[in-house]
């Protein structure tokens, strides 16, 4: 049942990169663009296309989460250290703060939402759970 909810859990952040993502920086732009009021087009396109690559990765790999955990532990570990690097950025950067509610928080959300139902995790607690094992 908790790998179902992982599933669960990777299509839904999947779909909020591949459908949500895009419009994010035009929806609330003190939030998702960096550089305002100006932006950085060419780093927003690049950025978005990097992560609904990711999503539509985190979609497909629902299908079987312990088969895929190496893309799991991926976007675990770049979500951490691209919302650290954002909130230094967020402090060091005059007009950026507003991003500490913005994009940073929902990096680490997913990091902590895969981390808490991470495929490996939740084999181990089936398999100790299982009858039979002790």
């Amino acid at each position: 049942m908790n790998m179902r909810r992982l599933s669960i859990v990777m299509v839904v952040i999947g779909a909020g990169l591949v459908l949500g993502l895009p419009f994010a920086f035009d929806l609330w732009p003190g939030g998702f663009r960096w550089g305002q009021p100006h932006g950085h087009p060419a780093y927003e396109r690049m950025i978005i296309a990097i992560y609904m690559s990711l999503g539509a990765c985190l979609i497909l790999a629902a299908r079987d989460p312990l088969k895929n955990a190496i893309l799991i532990d991926f976007t675990i570990l770049s979500s951490i250290l691209h919302g650290a690097v954002m909130t230094y950025d967020a402090f060091a950067m005059d007009g950026e703060m507003t991003h500490l509610i913005g994009d940073v928080p929902l990096l680490f959300a997913v990091a902590v939402l895969l981390l808490v139902y991470h495929p490996r995790r939740l084999a181990r607690r089936e398999a100790a759970a299982a009858p039979g094992t002790a």
